[in-house]
């Protein structure tokens, strides 16, 4: 009887420990990169002014989905994109603002099978001159 009860645990054990049913989740990642001979400040609600010097990108927000990597401009991660520099006088002073977002602008980059990223490149010709 000990055998049975024994087996019968066992089998209730195994049964409760399978592997999880969940779906793998596509993970996008959202940077600006700075190919301009700017340093552009971007302002982050959670990060404060975030520098982003010349040659160097930053990153600025993540989203996931069961199905497919999603874009910039499904205003999960951001809605808007807005950058500064400093005037000499130290005030901010917007050199490129896009809003809404717009994807054709947005490079895209499959890193894995699970993980993407899209890239904003930035370039002298793009920022507002004045």
């Amino acid at each position: 009887m000990k055998k049975i009860y024994v087996l019968f645990l066992a089998s209730l054990l195994m049964s409760t420990q399978c592997e999880s049913d969940d779906e793998p989740v596509l993970r996008t990642e959202f940077y600006i990169q700075n190919d301009s001979s700017t340093e552009l400040i971007w302002i982050s609600e959670t990060a404060g002014e975030v520098v982003i010097k010349e040659g160097t990108k930053q990153f600025i927000g993540s989203a996931v989905d069961w199905v497919v990597f999603v874009k910039p401009s499904s205003g999960i991660a951001f809605d808007e994109v807005i950058l500064y520099r400093k005037a000499e006088n130290g005030d901010p002073i917007i050199i490129y603002e896009q809003q809404p977002i717009v994807d054709d602008v947005w490079r895209f980059n499959a890193l894995s099978e699970l993980e993407g990223a899209y890239a904003l490149i930035l370039t002298d010709a793009s920022l507002i001159q004045e």
